[in-house]
């Protein structure tokens, strides 16, 4: 996907290139936050290793997995199912 945003800057106002650069790490890092994209997706496109992505993620407050009560819930019963079909079996 390309996106391309026009913003009117005044010449002198601005470093253009690293308003540019600041801007796609936040849309990056807001896709990711949205799980528009994957974790890897988003730190290859920032050019971060794996845990250097992860350090920034904990430094802006996202959550790197986002685990549910409800995701709780679904497992306690999936391996409450397979114990009881081990049982059988």
């Amino acid at each position: 996907m390309k996106l391309e945003i026009e913003v009117n800057v005044a010449d002198a106002a601005a470093d253009k290139v690293g308003l540019q650069e600041h801007l796609r790490k936040e849309v990056i890092l807001a896709l990711f936050a949205d799980r528009k994209i994957t974790a890897g997706k988003a730190a290859h496109e920032l050019g971060l290793e794996r845990l250097a992505f992860m350090d920034l993620l904990k430094q802006r407050g996202i959550p790197y997995v986002i685990y549910t009560a409800e995701d709780w819930e679904a497992d306690a019963k999936a391996i409450d199912e397979f114990e009881r079909r081990r049982k059988i079996g």
